[in-house]
């Protein structure tokens, strides 16, 4: 999320003239207060414990599988701010108010993107026409985090900071939930913020973690529900079903029970247990997940529920495989004092004053004393090892996902149940020690882990005016005119508050919130400059500070001399062989550093350009050497892949200018790569005809920027990507694509839809558009969306062109189908191919509707449970053309007889 543009993030507002909102509105059909006030939901599962007494020995003893509430947190180690003075404003100073929070629309249950800022003024104002919670906070590398600690049983279960790799978590700088900085599953310490009628469906927490909750402020009302083998079956067909808006799942199991939290009550949820929670009053919560020791069965039998679900990654626990290995790992060197992690990670973690420490303490033990260092395991430890080891072994490679610490796997594998077979008999009362049996050995401080740690330097970096090589970035002054800067401390505002001057921590650090200067300026130590730049910087999702108002305008770190740099070949080695052809590792990085907004449009990037008379060099001994002349190493060069054209630009600069033709970068694919302002450079050079943005972090500022650029593109593939980021295809630019790929778009719904193929409203002066950009679409997928028979409508009467059409995994009936083909003569006599895999809705007389298209080449039913082979084996019969079934509901077209 840290690569979100901000100021382009807008909450979509859905009009009361929508034609599409009464079938894309996603009201539920019961009364959520009418489950609030039912006497229904009367079981007994939770337990009332005082603080002192929630102990991990108690949890060693009886496991955790009931749910816990402490109605005063004394005694319970947990650490918060203080409910009277602490508020969303609060919250939004220590995150900071650009940082992006992802906000869920009460009503449809869809999730949104707001600024920190924008929700402040939405919790805080009085005008609430639509209900948004905030449940997906994560704070714990923000400056919040320093004023909440989590209950100290916490500590002793959490996996991540027993068994994952001190120095992975230490050097975690990234604040946002962002995938691609992650260096440990960040998701320790939450803060949720609602309004009152906020209400969360039913729901497992991801992973099968557990969870810790405390009611900072409001009220909230929980339905818990038992993760028991019938109850989860009843959960997956709940959840397929895409009835959630019309039963309330606490009706359909046996027993649930209903709870109400106060301010100041704490919860504990333990491993796979549905909840839904209500929101009675505004309020603010801090919580947390984590993994234990103590429910590994659930947990991965939760993972496997996911799968089963097809829940995408970014809502799915990090690094969840990984854990596992690392928790196995920790167990056989705490046991058996037998590492199994690579020399670099032993290194970074200080293994070596660990076993320096064993072997003195050997040396003074008595012989008599041997039997005592047998550590004793639970039998929720020993029962969740020996699934944890057979869950790992049996694990298809390609899910396997070893970290990169981890040598010799199926070693650790074997280590493991040889373990189990040496504590078979281990005795349940030696086993309750009050003390964690998978730990580091010696806990790290930050600073020493950043000295151990050499990172290797960075390919390139901006320049910078004025300053000196290893000088840190240019800070803005005081103005010492504004009325920010003549005024004094106000003494009530958080900083104020923790100053040292007034009685404070001092820890935070920061000014006075009404001494912020509203004009800061740079020093008079930056040189000043003239800009000179060649080209337009693509756009990056840093917000740029503004410049000084006061007298001439200078230049900032931002505003500094174009630099062209090329990539030495030594550094090209150090990046991952799976590099895309466009990452900034394996093309000629084009670093050029940003201009103000004002001056975004003066200049252009264009399209490399070779000649087709450039020979390769006027001088013949180099001639000689090249050995052949351009045309000729272009026809070699057309059959070399990406990667291996890069090293051929390294040769010299009659490769690197012919290796740069658009000619050989026709096809670029990008999935799952980090896009940068240099890797937008290289893609607008390369003017590729296909291009595929799938799984990247791509903004809406990005692809619009890209896209205003590239006028050839015919084939765009943005596979999971978020709609604010597919948004940007709504514009007057945008190239006439033949073959658009939006399977599994994040939030993608009917009204999106429409609005992709409006007519774009940004046009020119003296352009006219009066159909949508998209009109000549051949292939559009919109597979895993949430898209429905009206949306479908939609594509038929706004896509006259189109041949293939993929709606898998997609609500769509069998009417919708019918509507879609019968609606548009052109449908009938364009389309060829229509894939609807794993539609629940749709039934054998689909079948018949098909019959109606003329050149129909493919029929894709596979996974829809309502069809029937016969069905499609009398389409195949009664048809007209020539068709067959090459596997159970999968038809094309027979080739014809030689």
């Amino acid at each position: 999320m840290s690569d979100r543009n901000l100021r382009h993030k807008t909450v979509p507002v859905y009009d009361d003239d929508d034609a599409v909102e009464d079938e894309i509105d996603g009201k539920r059909t019961y009364d959520v207060q009418d489950k609030v006030k039912s006497a229904k939901f009367n079981a007994d599962f939770l337990l009332d414990l005082e603080g002192h007494e929630l102990t991990f020995e108690r949890i060693q003893t009886v496991g955790m599988s009931d749910p816990i509430r402490i109605k005063n947190k004394e005694g319970l180690g947990l650490i918060v701010p203080d409910s009277n003075s602490f508020s969303v404003s609060d919250v939004r100073a220590f995150v900071g108010g650009r940082r992006v929070v992802d906000v869920m629309e009460c009503k449809t249950q869809r999730a949104l993107e707001m600024s920190m800022r924008e929700f402040e003024n939405y919790f805080e104002g009085s005008e609430r026409k639509y209900i948004y919670n905030v449940i997906s906070l994560e704070f714990s590398q923000s400056k919040l985090a320093s004023l909440v600690k989590r209950p100290k049983v916490v500590d002793c279960l959490d996996w991540i900071d027993l068994v994952w790799p001190q120095h992975l978590k230490h050097i975690q700088t990234e604040q946002t939930n962002n995938l691609n900085n992650m260096k440990y599953p960040k998701v320790q310490k939450y803060c949720l913020m609602s309004v009152a009628g906020c209400y969360t469906d039913f729901h497992i927490d991801f992973g099968g973690t557990s969870v810790w909750y405390h009611i900072l402020k409001g009220g909230k009302i929980f339905w818990l529900i038992p993760p028991t083998n019938e109850n989860l079956n009843l959960y997956e067909r709940w959840t397929m079903s895409g009835n959630q808006g019309d039963i309330f799942f606490g009706d359909m199991v046996s027993r649930c029970q209903r709870i109400e939290l106060e301010a100041g009550n704490s919860l504990m949820i333990p491993s796979g247990w549905i909840h839904a929670v209500y929101t009675s009053l505004d309020s603010i919560v801090f919580g947390g997940n984590f993994l234990n020791s103590f429910n590994i069965p659930m947990q991965l039998r939760i993972a496997q529920v996911e799968e089963r679900l097809k829940v995408p990654n970014r809502f799915r626990f990090p690094f969840f495989s990984e854990v596992l290995w690392y928790a196995l790992e920790r167990y056989i060197h705490t046991l058996t004092h037998k590492s199994f992690l690579n020399n670099d990670f032993q290194e970074k973690n200080m293994l070596h004053l660990k076993k320096k420490e064993e072997e003195s303490a050997k040396e003074e033990k008595i012989e008599d004393d041997s039997s005592s260092d047998h550590v004793h395991l639970t039998p929720f430890e020993y029962k969740g090892l020996q699934k944890l080891i057979e869950t790992l072994e049996y694990l298809p490679k390609t899910k396997r996902n070893i970290p990169e610490g981890i040598s010799q796997p199926e070693e650790l594998l074997e280590a493991g149940k040889s373990l189990l077979w040496q504590h078979s008999g281990d005795d349940i009362d030696l086993a309750v020690t009050g003390k964690p049996k998978a730990f580091w050995p010696v806990p790290l401080k930050s600073k020493e882990i950043q000295q151990k740690i050499i990172r290797k330097p960075k390919p390139f970096g901006t320049p910078v005016a004025g300053k000196k090589p290893g000088v840190g970035r240019v800070r803005r002054v005081r103005c010492k005119q504004c009325e920010a800067c003549l005024s004094d401390d106000c003494r009530s505002c958080v900083f104020c508050r923790d100053m040292r001057k007034y009685g404070g921590p001092g820890t935070m650090k920061q000014t006075c919130i009404k001494r912020r200067c509203t004009n800061p300026i740079l020093p008079s130590t930056v040189r000043e400059e003239p800009p000179t730049p060649t080209s337009a910087a693509p756009p990056r999702d840093e917000t740029s500070s503004k410049p000084g108002r006061r007298g001439k305008r200078k230049l900032s770190g931002n505003e500094v001399e174009t630099a062209v740099k090329m990539i030495k070949p030594e550094e090209v080695h150090e990046e991952s062989e799976d590099e895309s052809p466009c990452h900034r590792s394996q093309l000629p990085a084009v670093v050029i550093s940003r201009v103000s907004t004002g001056d975004l449009m003066k200049y252009a990037v264009r399209p490399a350009v070779v000649s087709i008379n450039d020979n390769c060099s006027s001088d013949p001994q180099r001639h000689e050497k090249l050995g052949l002349d351009r045309r000729g190493w272009m026809m070699v060069f057309r059959y070399l892949n990406h990667k291996d054209l890069f090293q051929c630009m390294t040769v010299c600069k009659d490769f690197l200018k012919w290796c740069t033709s658009p000619v050989l970068w026709r096809n670029i694919d990008l999935t799952g790569k980090r896009v940068t302002s240099a890797t937008l450079q290289c893609l607008v050079r390369r003017t590729p005809t296909s291009l595929n943005l799938s799984q990247t972090n791509i903004s809406y500022k990005q692809l619009l920027w890209l896209l205003e650029r590239s006028p050839s593109l015919r084939e765009l593939f943005l596979i999971r990507c978020s709609w604010s980021s597919v948004s940007a295809l709504h514009t007057a630019s945008c190239p006439p694509i033949r073959v658009l790929d939006l399977s599994w778009t994040a939030g993608f719904t009917d009204s999106h839809l429409k609005n992709l193929l409006s007519v774009p409203t940004d046009t020119r002066p003296g352009q006219e558009v009066s159909h949508t950009r998209l009109q000549f679409c051949h292939e559009l997928s919109v597979a895993g969306t949430d898209i429905s028979d009206a949306g479908l409508k939609l594509v038929s009467s706004c896509l006259p062109h189109l041949k293939t059409i993929n709606i898998s995994f997609c609500m769509i009936t069998t009417e919708g189908l019918s509507d879609f083909i019968e609606q548009n003569n052109a449908t009938t006599t364009s389309m060829s191919c229509i894939i609807a895999q794993h539609c629940p809705l749709m039934r054998n007389n689909a079948l018949l509707f098909c019959t109606k298209l003329e050149k129909v080449k493919e029929l894709d039913f596979r996974g829809c449970k309502n069809i029937s082979e016969e069905a499609c084996q009398e389409l195949v019969s009664n048809s007209k053309f020539m068709l067959k079934m090459e596997e159970p509901l999968y038809i094309v077209a027979a080739s014809k007889p030689a």
